[in-house]
């Protein structure tokens, strides 16, 4: 669980669940597509971002943190 939870306001924007999610990973991991999106699908229920859209989000913020993208959605 992340300690900013209870912190964090009640409906926050994809890019914003995506990044927070992205950022509890070390430069050089590896971030799953489909846990991301379980994670994001799980803290941000009133969000109606496709999961192409999110899938893109995560394409685009990932390497600017230094992580690489495991496409694992249909696994």
């Amino acid at each position: 669980m992340n300690i900013w939870t209870n912190c964090r306001p009640s409906k926050m924007t994809a890019h914003e669940l995506v990044e927070e999610l992205i950022l509890q990973a070390r430069r050089g991991q590896i971030v799953s597509v489909n846990d991301t999106i379980a994670a994001v699908r799980r803290d941000g229920p009133h969000l109606v971002a496709s999961d192409c859209e999110l899938v893109a989000l995560i394409v685009d913020v990932a390497p600017a943190f230094g992580l690489f993208v495991a496409f694992d959605l249909r696994e």
